[in-house]
């Protein structure tokens, strides 16, 4: 997984299965004991990658905490993965777009996050427009991610400045 990682973050989803077994050391055939297809290959990629960040963002997730602290804690653990799996997010970021992922596992993995989200809108409810909440969250927060990512790669010395910079942009831009 970490080899094919590696390529589809690099070359996209393009990267063929010769590549992948090479950077794996293995043989090409071996690729295919494990996975019928190389679309097979690319699904499970997306479904460990997504369940890492899940595992991220759930992990200590304060259920019984207020709006801001949620989605505080959901703002950390997406800018301390991404930080520190630079590969992993870029590989997911090609996944996410690639038709070649199926609406199956793309719903598996979104299954995941259901708790999470449900304890997230119920802390918003009478906060956040309900017509935008799916869109705040699901495409304004994690916009608002890479940008404040790409910007900690450029100045690693101001992370912690440029994480809660990213974090107020966000939370003051939900408001009512």
């Amino acid at each position: 997984m970490n080899a094919a990682a590696k390529l589809v973050a690099t070359h996209g989803t393009g990267a063929s299965t010769p590549q992948i077994a090479r950077a794996a050391k293995v043989a090409e055939g071996t690729v295919f004991i494990y996975f019928e297809t190389k679309d097979a290959l690319l699904n499970e990629l997306f479904v460990v990658l997504e369940t890492g960040l899940f595992r991220a963002i759930e992990e200590a997730f304060p259920f019984k905490g207020d709006a801001n602290d949620q989605l505080q804690h959901v703002w950390s653990a997406l800018i301390e993965w991404g930080a520190s799996r630079a590969i992993d997010r870029q590989a997911l970021r090609q996944l996410k777009v690639s038709e070649r992922v199926t609406s199956d596992s793309r719903d598996r993995c979104a299954a995941q996050y259901g708790k999470v989200l449900a304890s997230i809108e119920a802390s918003l409810k009478g906060r956040v427009d309900p017509k935008r909440m799916s869109f705040y969250l699901g495409h304004v927060l994690m916009s608002l991610v890479e940008t404040t990512l790409d910007a900690i790669t450029a100045n690693p010395k101001q992370r912690n400045t440029l994480k809660q910079a990213g974090f107020d942009l966000f939370w003051k831009g939900i408001q009512r």
